[in-house]
């Protein structure tokens, strides 16, 4: 006959599993940027449909950065097990995540899209980067005296080269805390202004801060910022004369006209395989100690890698991701059923 001891320890001893069980979620969060998180809901109906036991993910809309520190507040059950964006994760982000115990990372990308200039109305048939960056930037150089920068004098596109358009400058361009924003200033805002004399002068003797002085836009009406991919496109539309930096595949499905950068038109095999600098990916973050412990998320995984999804028929494609080529399609999925984590 057991003793009364033991018996109130096998009775301690389910209490605390009993409160275990209950401290895992019956769901998982994602957060993180608004341009991935429609596929991430769409992946999460798809294996809800296929198998009612697990519930749709919990979806905190936020930007990146935000989602950043939702995800690196901690490795409990009770924060975000997936960040999604359009970015890689920045140092300080990494060393947030690592000084609170979220040491395992597993990283991976649904497919790629890319930046392009277009407008409701084709007013204006190509730019070059430098052009569209005098028509943004905060101060250029003064035309009068090359060796001297002024608060942008630019109204119109003719007065940036008399062989554009006689049309008032008003450009659209993702905010600063977008993912994509970083493929914004990379690829359009410093690669303009290095083309400028000035300043290429200022980046061989300050490279900080000639990033610095690129990447600062004007306040006037000439330019604005967006946040939301839906608004963008209203405004666009309600005004044809406007140019905005949007995503290729939403310009396409908009019948939006795109501007050719540079002479180079929008390139959907290039945008695949990544050999466009306007390229930027959609990529997964994913806590592994939630895998296998919240329900659902290892069978969510499966769905998000899935050839249904990530193929070149997928459903992403049909909601505009372009798929990557087939061998990292076939790598990311190996990856991921891996639980491979990132090692930097």
């Amino acid at each position: 006959m057991r003793s009364k001891t033991t018996l109130l320890v096998i009775a301690a001893l389910a209490l605390v599993a009993q409160a275990a069980a209950q401290s895992v979620p019956d769901r998982f969060t994602v957060a993180g940027g608004f341009t991935p998180i429609p596929l991430l809901i769409k992946a999460g109906e798809k294996l809800a449909s296929k198998s009612p036991q697990y519930k749709p993910p919990q979806i905190l809309w936020n930007d990146t950065s935000v989602g950043f520190e939702l995800f690196c507040a901690g490795a409990g059950l009770e924060t975000p097990s997936i960040n999604t964006g359009t970015r890689a994760m920045k140092p300080e982000e990494l060393a947030l995540c690592r000084k609170n115990g979220v040491n395992e990372i597993i990283q991976f990308s649904l497919g790629r899209n890319a930046l392009t200039a277009s407008q409701a109305a084709a007013h204006i048939k190509s730019l070059s980067r430098k052009e569209l960056f005098l028509a943004v930037a905060q101060e250029t150089p003064d035309p009068k005296d090359k060796t001297k920068l002024i608060a942008n004098p630019y109204r119109n596109w003719k007065d940036i080269d008399p062989k554009l358009p006689d049309l008032k400058i008003q450009v659209i361009g993702p905010e600063s805390k977008t993912g994509f924003y970083k493929t914004f200033s990379n690829a359009i805002l410093l690669a303009g202004c290095r083309e400028v004399e000035f300043f290429k002068a200022l980046e061989a003797s300050d490279p900080a801060k000639f990033e610095t002085a690129c990447k600062k836009t004007r306040k006037d009406d000439a330019y604005a910022e967006y946040s939301q991919t839906t608004k963008v496109i209203e405004t666009l539309k309600n005004n044809p004369t406007s140019v905005g930096i949007v995503w290729l595949t939403v310009a396409l499905k908009e019948g939006l006209k795109n501007i050719a950068l540079d002479n180079n038109e929008p390139n959907m095999i290039a945008i695949s395989r990544n050999l466009s600098d306007l390229t930027f990916p959609m990529l997964v973050f994913v806590k592994k100690n939630h895998v296998g412990t919240i329900p659902g998320l290892k069978e969510y995984l499966d769905e998000l890698t899935s050839e249904e999804a990530l193929g070149i028929t997928g459903y992403f494609y049909e909601m505009g991701l372009i798929p990557l080529p087939s061998a990292e399609r076939r790598q990311t999925r190996a990856d991921v059923q891996a639980l491979k984590v990132i090692t930097n």
